[in-house]
């Protein structure tokens, strides 16, 4: 699914889905991107459309794409829109394992940021130098229904057992401070985006019943 179509959020079924997500985390201490992350998320629609949530403007979840084009340059993993905020949501994955945030740097120094965490940062900044440079052109509003949005971007890496205290509050730090051109880019672990789905599940739970 390249291209952004209409999705209906359906809670039975994501109930399911975040459960299966928990299963996935606690069955693999370590998770690869292409044989186990894509192919999960692709098949699992309602959990993909709800991690648009952890960005606050973002409630009515209708669009969603996979491997979304970017004007033909780069694919975000999975592209989800709201149309009520004109506000898009670009995640990317990267591996969830021994060293996909931090790497060793020798017995002197402090760990250092993996290329794996830095190449999942690039390639956001990436998408949004592009959508920000065709905004108000007839493509643009050809792929998004409008010439202009609001737009964010989500990066998922990396598992918490793999990070001692400092380590997290490295990334953490990170992770809330990133900002290209007036628009967050959020970095969370696998670990984290479970957490804080199941969190708000309680919510939606009232909201459908």
């Amino acid at each position: 699914m390249k291209t952004l179509i209409n999705h209906t959020f359906d809670f039975t079924a994501y109930e399911r889905e975040l459960s299966e997500f928990k299963t996935l985390l606690d069955n693999n201490p370590e998770l690869s991107e292409s044989r186990d992350i894509l192919p999960f998320f692709k098949d699992r629609p309602n959990l993909s459309t709800q991690i648009a949530t952890l960005i606050p403007q973002m409630v009515n979840n209708e669009k969603l794409a996979y491997e979304f084009d970017i004007f033909g340059d780069f694919a975000a993993d999975i592209a989800v829109g709201d149309p009520s905020s004109n506000t898009f949501c670009f995640i990317e994955f990267e591996d969830a394992k021994a060293e996909s945030i931090f790497v060793k740097n020798g017995k002197k120094y402090k760990d250092e940021f993996s290329s794996r965490l830095e190449h999942g940062f690039s390639q956001i900044i990436d998408w949004f130098y592009k959508i920000d440079g065709l905004q108000n052109s007839d493509d643009f509003e050809e792929r998004f229904g409008r010439n202009k949005i609001e737009y964010e971007g989500i990066l998922v890496i990396g598992r918490d057992h793999f990070l001692n205290t400092s380590l997290k509050k490295r990334l953490d730090w990170r992770a809330r401070r990133t900002v290209v051109n007036s628009k967050h880019l959020y970095c969370y672990t696998f670990d984290e985006l479970h957490s804080i789905l199941t969190s708000k599940i309680a919510m939606l739970r009232l909201l459908t019943a």
